[in-house]
């Protein structure tokens, strides 16, 4: 709320100053895309913004000369000016349709180049920043407008300049009549700009404060339209509720811009009114001026036509103006999510190089999540050895995939030391620290792409390599699966694009697994690879497991003992600390939560076997 405090109070007569402040970044941001199409829009806009003049005064002339040439006889003045109005004329539809090609063209490049922008800025993002709301709404906020706002922005203050050009320029021509009259119809739109202003800075709020809203909306769109969330909304007979949810939150957003087009609709025939009541005395003037001879014909056309013209563009830049001031406060979120500050992970020319991990340590690490107060992980203290294979059991909730998670250096902002080679991590590059593990998460992605992307993104460098993706399919057992497949490594895998073979929770898992066993690792992790699998699949991918980290570090997260009680040390989490560490021998031996869980877990096996041999 203070955020939103902060913009509205900025959406005042002191935010439309300030809004000038973006444009150099905004149109250094411009230029950088296309310089080409930049300087033509803005030559064709600064022609737009003349041509109106030079038509009227044209007009002018072409009249004027056919009442002389009645009186001198002599065709060949109005034959030059009419010359000059048709070339004026032509020119002015060339110019039009030359800024229209190349406007589409530039806002396609910008839409592209903008949305590139913010996701680049995202991939530079930490992962505490994905899971922080308020750096959410920031990312929507800008992501939701990026394809056509800062276009419409360069847009509006051309037209503006353009308006500004016409305006004055057509102006001079009642200047020279009456300065008044010109004076006149340039300030009177005034008047409306500070209600316009107030109801701006309203429709801002209600647009702002909607950004979580506008999320929810999102998700529960998504939660229709994803296959993996489809299923169960099916199952559940959930569609109706979360499309009555989703019409709640539009019709909310409706009401409220039914309210604001009516205040607008108001506002706007009562300022045009006025405005057509001054517009009508200064042309009965003009007229009155013409009918005692004071003016010719000629003039009396041009001049109406400069009225109307002043008129307009008098409106159009006190609307544009105002409009920018709107616009601007999106250029600050904008750019309040591309200045989100990023610590650089690999520009510290100080950094060591990383050689083979020998050993990893935890010592003394604590970890709070953002905007929590309990710590997640408390003073966790362990290492792991080059040839262990470690599996990590606990509860759900008691820290395990967080400890994970720094482990790989996706959170940074824990206290205490993580330590490579005895060394801090901090003395070495993150990309290079993950550069040397390969991990499967227990939320691993399904990529909507070919089989050999799959495996591939293990490894971007190999990733053309068969021999090295079928090596990987085979590590992990997939690779039957794979042999299978229509088009091989080339089939796309998933349905939501043509030719997609689905494939079952445990295969994509395996999936998965081959992705981080594609990796030439020192460290492997499995955070809860059996989710999808059965314990007889759980047991041939510990197995396989290890095999492949028989010379390295192995980390195996499990809620199944059968296969866990095989490692060579076990670490027990429970409510953020470790509470046992040992062989499954030692920690049986103890009558811990070990014991427990594992006791709990193998009295079910059996209470089924009897249940299935008693059928």
């Amino acid at each position: 709320m203070d955020e939103l405090k902060y913009y509205s109070s900025n959406f005042s007569f002191k935010s439309i100053l300030s809004s000038f402040s973006y444009w150099p970044r905004l149109f250094k941001l411009l230029w950088e895309i296309n310089k080409a199409y930049f300087i033509l829009i803005i030559g064709c806009s600064l022609l737009q913004g003349l041509i109106p003049a030079f038509l009227i005064i044209a007009t002018q002339g072409f009249i004027n000369s056919i009442v002389n040439s009645q009186n001198s006889g002599a065709f060949s003045d109005v034959f030059f000016s009419f010359a000059l109005l048709a070339g004026a004329t032509i020119l002015n539809e060339l110019v039009s349709v030359m800024k229209g090609y190349v406007e589409r063209l530039y806002e396609s490049l910008i839409g592209y180049r903008l949305n590139e922008t913010i996701m680049s800025k995202s991939n530079d993002l930490p992962l505490e920043s994905f899971e922080d709301a308020d750096v959410q709404d920031k990312l929507k906020r800008a992501q939701s407008e990026a394809s056509y706002r800062p276009y419409q922005i360069f847009s509006q203050i051309l037209s503006l300049i353009s308006q500004a050009v016409t305006l004055f320029s057509v102006a001079a021509i009642l200047i020279i009549w009456k300065w008044w009259v010109a004076c006149l119809l340039i300030v009177f739109p005034l008047v409306s700009f500070i209600s316009f202003l107030k109801l701006g800075q309203e429709e801002f709020e209600i647009h702002f404060r909607r950004a979580p809203k506008t999320r929810e909306s999102w998700y529960l769109s998504f939660l229709l339209t994803k296959d993996n969330s489809f299923k169960e909304v099916k199952l559940f007979k959930l569609g109706s509720y979360l499309i009555e949810q989703y019409k709640r939150i539009f019709s909310g957003f409706f009401e409220e811009d039914k309210v604001i087009a009516k205040k607008r609709s108001f506002m706007s025939i009562r300022f045009q009114f006025l405005n057509e009541i001054v517009s009508a005395i200064i042309i009965f003037m003009i007229a009155f001026a013409a009918f005692n001879k004071e003016i010719m014909i000629g003039n009396l056309v041009g001049m109406i036509q400069a009225v109307t013209m002043t008129q307009g563009n008098s409106q159009g830049v006190v609307q544009g103006i105002l409009s920018l001031c709107q616009n601007s406060l999106y250029m600050k979120q904008l750019f309040a999510f591309l200045d989100l500050e990023v610590k650089e992970e690999d520009d510290d020319s100080s950094a060591e190089e990383l050689g083979e991990i020998e050993s990893l340590e935890f010592r003394n690490v604590s970890f709070v999540y953002p905007n929590t107060a309990n710590l997640t992980l408390k003073h966790i203290s362990f290492t792991l050895k080059k040839g262990e294979t470690v599996a990590v059991v606990g509860k759900n909730g008691s820290g395990k995939s967080t400890m994970v998670k720094i482990l790989t250096q996706l959170y940074s902002s824990y206290e205490g030391e993580v330590l490579i080679n005895n060394q801090d991590v901090r003395k070495y590059r993150k990309s290079d620290i993950r550069q040397r593990m390969g991990a499967v998460f227990q939320d691993f992605v399904h990529y909507e792409m070919s089989a050999r992307k799959n495996i591939g993104f293990g490894n971007l460098q190999r990733m053309l390599e068969d021999e090295s993706i079928l090596n990987a399919a085979e590590r992990s057992g997939v690779l039957p699966l794979v042999n299978k497949l229509n088009r091989g490594l080339d089939s796309q895998l998933g349905r939501w694009f043509e030719e997609g073979e689905q494939l079952s929770g445990g295969q994509w898992q395996r999936i998965a697994i081959a992705r981080a066993f594609m990796r030439e690792a020192d460290v492997y992790i499995l955070d809860e690879p059996s989710s999808f699998l059965d314990p007889e699949a759980e047991a041939d991918i510990f197995s396989r497991f290890q095999d492949l980290v028989e010379d390295k570090i192995g980390l195996f997260i499990s809620h199944r003992f059968s296969s866990v009680k095989f490692a060579d040390k076990i670490i027990v989490f429970d409510n953020g600390e470790i509470i046992e560490m040992g062989s499954h021998e030692e920690l049986i031996s103890l009558n811990g939560l070990y014991k427990d869980l594992y006791d709990t877990q193998v009295n079910a096996i059996v209470r089924e076997e009897v249940h299935l041999q008693s059928l």
